[in-house]
């Protein structure tokens, strides 16, 4: 009797079914995990470095320090003061043959300060007022007025009467500090006759106008 050959099936089958869907599986985490890294934040710090770079915009932006400087007068005496501020450039003008004294030469006080309202010069303004004391007394030909002013805002009476107010204060200061009261011909108030800056101007324009000047009348 003839048997018929029983047909044994290959385990390949299965297996390669099994190898191509784990295949699939891992192609597909793949490409879904590759896609996420493209879309999603970079490796990089970049908000660190975008930090970094305010902080250098902001320190550039700040307004820069004043730089110090002495001042020498005539004995050996050294003033502290500012480079450009009113002692240096007072001096150079005092060293300078060519300078010609006159109403029309003004330097401005860089370091004086008064009480808001008033006539009163507030404490730390007397370090400058000494030094210009000092410079009298380096040059004792020197004669000096010194000049009052205000801004544009407000009644332009009460304005002249303020400016006056403040440069006799200064005046009495500097003769408080024994500067020789010969040497400081007067003071007189100007009031907003020179001001540049608009009465509706930012106060950091208007500012410039509100000084205390003196100017050299011979030397």
């Amino acid at each position: 009797m003839s048997s018929t050959p029983i047909e044994e099936k290959s385990p390949a089958g299965p297996w390669l079914s099994r190898v191509l869907g784990t295949v699939l599986i891992l192609g597909l985490i793949i490409f879904i995990g590759k896609g996420c890294h493209e879309g999603g934040e970079p490796d990089s710090p970049v908000v660190s470095e975008q930090t970094a770079n305010t902080a250098d915009t902001v320190s550039t932006e700040m307004t820069p320090v004043r730089e110090s400087l002495k001042v020498k007068l005539p004995g050996g005496t050294e003033l502290d003061a500012f480079k450009g501020g009113i002692e240096d450039q007072l001096v150079a003008f005092l060293n300078n043959i060519s300078s010609k004294p006159g109403k029309d030469v003004w330097f401005d006080f860089d370091n004086l300060n008064f009480k808001t309202g008033s006539a009163d010069i507030t404490a730390e303004s007397m370090k400058q007022i000494q030094n210009i004391a000092a410079i009298l007394k380096a040059y004792p030909k020197l004669k000096i007025k010194i000049g009052g002013y205000t801004d544009k805002t407000g009644d332009s009476l009460a304005n002249i009467k303020l400016s006056a107010s403040r440069a006799e204060s200064v005046v009495a200061a500097l003769k408080n500090t024994d500067a020789n009261p010969a040497q400081v011909t007067g003071a007189e108030g100007y009031g907003s006759a020179f001001a540049k800056a608009a009465a509706d101007a930012p106060d950091e324009e208007r500012k410039k106008d509100r000084r205390i000047s003196v100017s050299p009348r011979s030397m």
